[in-house]
């Protein structure tokens, strides 16, 4: 078994589909080919794809509304993570991530 350390996760949620599709067939054709355009932009970041999951999300009761579930899918892409230092690995991450100069500046901390 692989070591989850070694590799960096990223969950993406799958949109849902539009009603305005006239049959199951292309119901199913149309979430296909949204799945693999998906896979295919994240590869191309180079990321793996990994997993589907289907999860599902309770919602409150409201004052209108009584408590529901949503139930939602999600794409899970993994990819490995450099070797060396982690402190290296970390700020490459955030600069990556943030951009070198949009990384905030959070000065010392203080007591109050």
């Amino acid at each position: 078994m692989e070591n989850i350390e070694n590799h960096d996760y990223k969950v993406e949620p799958i949109p849902n589909l539009s009603n305005k599709l006239l049959n199951s067939r292309s119901i199913h054709v149309r979430s296909a080919e949204m799945v693999q355009k998906i896979i295919e932009n994240e590869s191309k970041g180079g990321w793996e794809f990994l997993d589907i999951k289907t999860i599902r999300i309770p919602i409150r009761r409201t004052f209108l509304r009584s408590a529901t579930e949503k139930t939602i899918s999600l794409i899970v892409f993994r990819r490995s993570r450099p070797a060396g230092n982690p402190e290296t690995i970390l700020k490459q991450d955030s600069i990556r991530q943030f951009g070198a100069e949009s990384l905030p500046s959070l000065g010392p901390a203080t007591k109050d």
